[in-house]
């Protein structure tokens, strides 16, 4: 039978190192493994992975699975492109030395906060399951529209066990002084101190434009950059930090492993999106202002810095007092009705049912897919074999 007219709801759209990817739903998609020994091994892995995240309440920042099975994973739809992507679509290079020698903008600095925020506390969620996701980097966290969310779970594994599925600038290899991480040389054991160096750099990515050491030619031979950064990383030797300071302190204190856990760093994180910032700082072009050569003194800076938020503070408050207030007059003067209205439309209740509808409904579709053999087909070859053409990223919305 004609595989369109059996499905035909359902497009190739893409194909992972592991899987291929298909869409079967405007907002569901369904990975299904690769025929090889070693693809099949890894997709097991993430089941269960998968099989884990079904035990605990689903963390917002994690995309989300409605059904598996041996043959597939039925996941949320992130319809727009990886967060790798999203950060090169801005670069200009130079094309001899794959430098990037502009960037074109930066994305909002209140959308820079909460993806810093969003990633950290999906590792955190992790870390509270005793795993750690092993492959941080940009290409395994997608994006649909401005929402971010951190997918691909086949290199997961507990904390402690060989940190395998490394790249620089994402991670890094031990030298003799890192004690107690593991062997010098190697990547050492999944912690948070290598879940916290990949989210430092990936913080680095998203505010400054590019990656670490992205944007100056470190040898001749452009090929021999990458060797480079991995040495430079070895040796805990990083680009200046000139951005935003707040920001920056979260990056460095990242790469020098200050955080004891992920979830600490969650929480600055959080905390970070409710602080005031210097507004020179927010384009990524460092803090400046005239005389003494264009520099703020750390003293100064600190000072501004705190003023800054003493004042937010004190204005927040004189509004929230004022919004209290004609809430409570707007009340008085509708009556009880009114509150008893109010108090359902906010009751939290009510959202995690709307969810959990939500969520039932988009499983359901899953369970029909998977009984009309949707998965056994899928699985059956390569998908120009069983009569799919590659649709990239194809919105059926």
């Amino acid at each position: 039978m004609d595989v369109q007219r059996q499905f035909p709801t359902v497009h190739w759209i893409w194909g992972g190192g592991i899987s291929f990817v298909y869409e079967v739903h405007p907002l569901i998609v369904v990975k299904v493994p690769k025929s090889g020994e070693f693809e099949r091994e890894q997709f097991h892995k993430e089941l269960e992975i998968y099989r884990i995240f079904a035990q605990n309440r689903p963390c917002p920042s994690i995309v989300q699975c409605f059904l598996f099975s041996d043959n597939g994973i039925f996941l949320e739809y992130m319809r727009d492109m990886s967060l790798s992507s999203r950060i090169q679509k801005n670069h200009v290079r130079d094309q001899e030395t794959m430098v990037v020698t502009k960037v074109e903008k930066l994305e909002p600095l209140s959308l820079r906060k909460e993806w810093m925020n969003d990633l950290a506390e999906a590792v955190a969620f992790l870390e509270s399951l005793n795993l750690a996701h092993g492959d941080l980097r940009p290409e395994n966290i997608l994006l649909d529209r401005n929402r971010l969310k951190l997918s691909d779970f086949d290199c997961a594994a507990e904390i402690g066990t060989n940190y395998e599925a490394c790249m620089a600038p994402y991670g890094r290899i031990l030298n003799s002084n890192d004690v107690d991480q593991g062997e010098c040389g190697t990547f050492g054991f999944l912690s948070p101190r290598t879940e916290q160096f990949a989210l430092g750099s990936l913080f680095y990515l998203i505010n400054y434009g590019f990656e670490v050491y992205g944007d100056r030619c470190l040898t001749e031979d452009p090929y021999e950059h990458g060797p480079k950064v991995v040495d430079l990383l070895q040796n805990m030797e990083f680009p200046k930090l000139d951005g935003d300071p707040l920001i920056d302190s979260v990056i460095k204190k990242c790469w020098h492993h200050k955080y004891v856990t992920v979830s600490e760093l969650a929480a600055h994180t959080k905390r970070l999106l409710h602080e005031r910032t210097d507004p020179a700082g927010s384009n990524g072009e460092g803090n400046r202002e005239e005389g003494n050569n264009g520099l703020k003194s750390p003293v100064k800076l600190s000072f501004i810095v705190w003023w800054r938020m003493v004042m937010g503070r004190l204005i927040h408050g004189v509004w929230h007092g004022l919004v209290k207030l004609w809430t409570s007059l707007s009340h008085r003067t509708k009556g009880k009705v009114a509150i008893t209205e109010r108090a359902q439309d906010d009751n939290p209740d009510d959202v995690d049912r709307n969810l959990e509808e939500e969520f039932l409904s988009k499983r359901g579709v899953c369970l029909d897919l998977e009984r009309r053999g949707l998965l056994r087909l899928l699985c059956s070859g390569e998908p120009e074999q069983i009569g799919f053409t590659f649709d990239w990223y194809r919105h059926s919305l």
